[in-house]
């Protein structure tokens, strides 16, 4: 008789180019009782959209069995202990969201540095509360309670580039009762890769999230996971 995983390791994707590095780290992970769930385009962008990646979440979270979900990029490697350190926090704090810090380089030797993860601090110590908005979701363990607690990713926001994360986040902070944490010990390393040329000129945060939010503040649970 099959069991309930303890975490699903959730990786939106539509590169399988880029799904090598997150099977490698999970082959070599100490804790086992994990599932992977990749969710990839399903079927055509709606018309308005420039991509689908909320409504991706929504629906492998729809899918998740474990109880902790830990979202975790494409081009993306980690320790072997990382989903042990998780689960770890999930057993002793219940209701805290905690995110791994993370650099990008040019190749999987993680010699070449691209870019330095501005969390990465060295006046902190190793665990430490963060601002709700500190939270990565491409490295990270999510209670799936706090999830279905705020209606899951909001899939309006697929009209525009960049995470619904602050939607997300913002939304559980609005609620109360969750807690943020960073977790310098568990570190990410991701590999460089292009972003639509037309990136800055559509992401949200650069004004229609700002709009967004004060629908959030008035109501912040939506209804897209129930």
């Amino acid at each position: 008789m099959a069991t309930t995983p303890k975490i699903s390791v959730i990786t939106c994707s539509v590169r399988p180019e880029g799904l090598k590095l997150v099977e490698k780290a999970l082959k070599r992970q100490t804790f086992k009782d994990f599932e992977w769930i990749i969710q990839g385009r399903d079927g055509e962008i709606p018309k308005g959209c420039v991509w689908t990646l909320n409504r991706d979440y929504n629906m492998a979270i729809a899918k998740a069995k474990g109880e902790l979900i830990v979202s975790w990029q494409d081009y993306t490697y980690a320790s072997p202990q990382a989903l042990e350190k998780f689960f770890y926090y999930f057993k002793t704090e219940p209701k805290t969201l905690v995110t791994g810090v993370g650099n990008k380089y040019t190749d999987d030797s993680f010699t070449t540095q691209t870019w330095r993860d501005p969390r990465d601090r060295s006046d902190q110590g190793s665990f430490y509360p963060c601002f709700f908005c500190d939270i990565e979701w491409n490295f990270c363990s999510v209670p799936k309670a706090a999830l279905y607690a705020v209606g899951g990713f909001d899939e309006w926001l697929d009209y525009y580039y960049g995470m619904d994360g602050y939607s997300v986040l913002d939304r559980l902070n609005l609620l109360s009762g969750w807690d943020f944490k960073i977790d310098q010990t568990n570190r990410s390393y991701s590999l460089e890769h292009s972003r639509p040329e037309d990136w800055e000129e559509k992401n949200a945060l650069h004004g229609p999230y700002n709009e967004r939010r004060k629908q959030y503040m008035a109501n912040p649970v939506l209804d897209y996971l129930k």
